[in-house]
C-alpha cells in the first residue's frame, strides 16, 4: 500500500538527533536525485558528505560562527549543554548555488524539501538546517568549503540531514503545526 504525498507532508519533520547508523546508498541515490527534479531557474550545486573527519569539522565551524553570531537565538541555542549543529546526522547534504543568481534559495529550498521529503517517504528522519551557512559563506572558511564540494562562485544556500532518528530528540522546537494564513478569492 502506497503513501500519499498529503500523508508524507504531514509525516516529515525535523529530526535533530540521530542515530550511528548509515543509511542505504539506494536510499541515498534516491533522496539526492528527489532533489534533482524541483522545479528550478538556474544551476546549483548538491555536495553529499558522508566523511565523518568533514562532517565534524563543518560542525565545528558553525559552532563557532553560532557563538559568534549577532542572532540571540543562535547564541542560545548553542550554548544549550551538548548541543551540536549537526545533531550527529551522518549524512549532510549541502545545496550551493551560484553567489550572482538572483532567485537562487527559492530554487534550492525547493530540491532540499524534495530530499527531506523522500527521506520521510523511505522512512529515515531528516532535518532542514540553514546554520552552515554561517560558517561555509564567510572567506576565512574558504578552504573548507572547497573541500565540502562547494564550487568557485557559488554559495552554500541550506543543508539537509539526512539518517535515522535517535530515540531521544532533546534539541526538538516542540511538535509541529501548521503554519500560515490563507485567503481564498472567488
Amino acid at each position: 500500500m502506497s503513501t500519499s504525498i498529503s500523508e508524507i507532508v504531514a509525516q516529515r519533520k525535523s529530526v535533530r538527533a540521530y542515530l550511528d547508523k548509515q543509511v542505504p546508498a539506494d536510499d541515498l541515490a534516491k533522496i539526492v536525485e528527489a532533489g534533482r527534479w524541483a522545479p528550478n531557474a538556474g544551476d546549483f550545486h548538491i555536495s553529499v558528505i558522508l566523511n565523518a573527519q568533514l562532517r565534524e569539522r563543518i560542525n565545528e565551524a558553525t559552532r563557532h560562527a553560532m557563538v559568534n553570531s549577532d542572532r540571540e537565538f543562535l547564541r542560545e541555542r548553542v550554548a544549550l549543554p551538548g548541543y551540536e549543529p549537526l545533531y550527529g546526522a551522518p549524512i549532510l547534504i549541502l545545496l550551493s548555488a551560484p553567489a550572482d543568481a538572483r532567485y537562487c534559495a527559492f530554487y534550492v529550498a525547493l530540491a532540499a524539501e524534495n530530499m527531506l521529503l523522500e527521506a520521510t517517504a523511505l522512512g529515515l528522519a531528516s532535518c532542514f538546517i540553514m546554520s552552515p551557512t554561517l560558517a561555509l559563506n564567510r572567506e576565512e572558511n574558504q578552504i573548507l568549503a572547497r573541500e565540502a564540494g562547494i564550487p568557485d562562485g557559488y554559495e552554500l544556500q541550506c543543508a539537509v540531514l539526512v539518517g535515522h532518528a535517535a530515540a531521544e530528540n532533546k534539541f526538538s522546537l516542540g511538535e509541529r503545526t501548521i503554519r500560515g494564513t490563507v485567503t481564498y478569492l472567488d
